[in-house]
């Protein structure tokens, strides 16, 4: 799943290419996608920029917003668009048509969870669904976060990753920012010391912008952002070495998602257990 730093590269490079651009027919392929009815007038407006808020992407335009979010496997596909054209791609779940181009909103697995709203211009993204501050602006300071991670009664990871608490971060940046922290994703949240607070603000400022960078540096000016993050020190990297001690890479399963960790830097040694089989071992 598109987690922050690939939202802010797809944002970054979506804008340069349809900023400006006015919108000529707009069409909804699959239902599913629609999480709105669609505004009366929809067509001819332009583009006046895009913007991202956690995990959402909005193509916003002179009365209405394109509030996208791509889940697991939805992705954008911006096509150039003549007389020649290929014909919209069967994954194709809605469409916006430019004069030049097309970008298509995709996807192709078959649980379909990928959703549009089309709403009015001045529409927030919290009247969408409430979300918790950027961790990348001024104003997540580490009173801020300490107040919200006191308050939580989660694991570490969980708390990540739980959208209400910090927008943006998922499953894989987490991983990294544990990793960072040296701090066992199952460690209770509202139990950390001022030590490891810290290092877990700093740890998420760390891991995101770096992120940032490194997807900038894969993808150019392309908005199709690869799906492969080759830079992340331990997330997917199961039984390969720690970059920062050298013990093998150990991965966890829950009911909810996988956990890539280090035995050695993060849990003491100890092998956290898979959710999936502890319960039969009680």
């Amino acid at each position: 799943m598109p987690e922050l730093p690939e939202l802010e590269v797809l944002r970054e490079n979506l804008g340069k290419r349809i900023t400006g651009c006015v919108i000529k027919k707009f069409v909804i392929l699959k239902p599913y996608v629609q999480k709105t009815l669609l505004p009366d007038k929809l067509t001819p407006q332009k583009i006046t920029g895009i913007s991202r808020r956690g995990k959402f992407i909005s193509i916003d335009a002179e009365r209405n917003r394109f509030v996208i979010h791509l889940m697991l496997s939805g992705r954008l596909k911006l096509k150039p668009s003549s007389p020649s054209t290929a014909p919209l791609l069967k994954s194709t779940a809605a469409a916006l048509f430019f004069e030049n181009s097309i970008l298509q909103l995709t996807e192709e697995a078959k649980l379909k969870r990928m959703s549009l709203w089309i709403v009015d211009a001045d529409t927030d993204f919290t009247d969408i669904k409430s979300l918790g501050p950027e961790p990348l602006s001024p104003d997540f300071t580490i009173d801020r976060f300490s107040t919200i991670i006191f308050a939580s009664r989660q694991r570490l990871k969980s708390f990540l990753v739980n959208q209400r608490n910090i927008a943006g971060i998922g499953n894989a940046y987490s991983d990294e920012i544990c990793w960072e922290a040296r701090l066992s994703p199952f460690k209770q949240a509202s139990k950390l010391t001022d030590d490891e607070l810290r290092r877990v603000y700093d740890a998420i400022d760390k891991v995101l912008r770096e992120g940032i960078s490194e997807t900038r540096k894969a993808a150019g000016d392309s908005i199709d952002i690869p799906e492969k993050r080759l830079f992340m020190k331990v997330h997917r990297h199961r039984n390969e070495h720690c970059p920062r001690c050298g013990t093998d890479v150990a991965w966890v399963s829950t009911t909810a998602r996988n956990t890539y960790y280090c035995p050695s830097c993060q849990t003491g040694g100890k092998l956290l257990k898979d959710g999936r089989t502890s319960k039969f071992l009680k």
